[in-house]
């Protein structure tokens, strides 16, 4: 036991229990684990470089969990993996003239070892990295499945555009000056046709249950804004005629394609159109009730056939 007078030599001491839980495989869990389970994931970082102290931040708090549950009597899945797949990897292959892969594997042991050397401890047997073609061949099964469901689709649409990384950005990732958090670059607005995913099938799903999560409340309310439900408004006002005497009466306003524009068309209109001829050829033979409740097609309806 040595003399903590002497002080706390933690480059001898760590290295010999991390080594240790090596050996001894630890923090390594089987499926079949009798214990009780637990899964504890932490975020699978962009392999840049060596951990800076955003990583270490970050792998810390997982750290400790994985330690306090697993000292408590549970079998920790704590796996590890890399975010390895995407344009960055690209632009710094074209900077540097490196194959992305080469690039990207270098990174990949650069962060492994310093992550390891903090003390962090995973199975790392189940190690996932996104730019293993291995991998990929099960994002593509899965995008092939919600294509074929419907829920993936093309439209064009605003992004927030970098042209130093030539990317698309997420709002996250554009800075309070405009921007881009990554390069520096000033973002750009464009409309491009994007894949999308039809999240809003389950709006009212993923909103519901946000309330059984134990979440801290700002995380949740951020969440509720970024799907973005409109249930409308209700609000009291007062109409009046010209001389300013207030007219009594009901003021309904309903959205162009709510399902009883129909009948609110035909009791606007009547049996009849109320178009003078000369303009309904002009709008398609439809009464002006019509025109206003019918608005502008959707753009799925649109969109030709052969553009999915």
């Amino acid at each position: 036991m040595p003399d903590m007078a002497e002080g706390y030599d933690a480059q001898a001491i760590d290295v010999k229990w991390q080594d240790r839980w090596r050996e001894w495989g630890t923090y390594e869990v089987e499926n079949d684990d009798p214990r009780p389970h637990y899964y504890a994931l932490c975020m699978y970082p962009y392999p840049s470089g060596a951990a800076h102290m955003g990583h270490v931040r970050n792998y810390t708090f997982g750290d400790l969990l994985v330690r306090y549950r697993t000292m408590n009597g549970y079998a920790v899945l704590s796996p590890m993996g890399f975010d390895s797949y995407g344009l960055p990897a690209e632009n710094a292959a074209i900077k540097t003239g490196v194959h992305p892969r080469t690039f990207t594997d270098e990174r990949m042991e650069m962060l492994r070892s310093s992550i390891s050397r903090i003390g962090s401890v995973y199975d790392w047997r189940r190690e996932v990295t996104s730019h293993d073609p291995a991998y990929i061949k099960w994002t593509q099964w899965i995008f092939l499945r919600f294509f074929e469901a419907g829920l993936a689709y093309r439209k064009n649409a605003p992004v927030n555009w970098d042209p130093v990384d030539q990317t698309v950005l997420a709002n996250e990732q554009v800075l309070a000056d405009g921007t881009a958090e990554r390069s520096g670059a000033v973002v750009e607005k464009r409309d491009l046709e994007q894949w999308f995913f039809k999240i809003t099938d389950y709006a009212d799903e993923l909103l519901d249950d946000l309330d059984g999560l134990d979440w801290p409340e700002r995380v949740k309310a951020m969440q509720r804004n970024w799907i973005g439900r409109s249930a409308g408004a209700e609000f009291d006002m007062v109409v009046t005629d010209a001389d300013g005497t207030a007219l009594e009466g009901d003021l309904r306003i309903r959205g162009v394609h709510h399902p009883t524009r129909h009948q609110l068309w035909h009791d606007l209109c009547g049996d009849g159109p109320r178009t003078p001829p000369r303009r309904q050829a002009r709008y398609g033979g439809a009464c002006r009730g019509h025109r206003r409740l019918r608005g502008p097609r959707p753009r799925d309806e649109r969109r030709r056939p052969d553009e999915v």
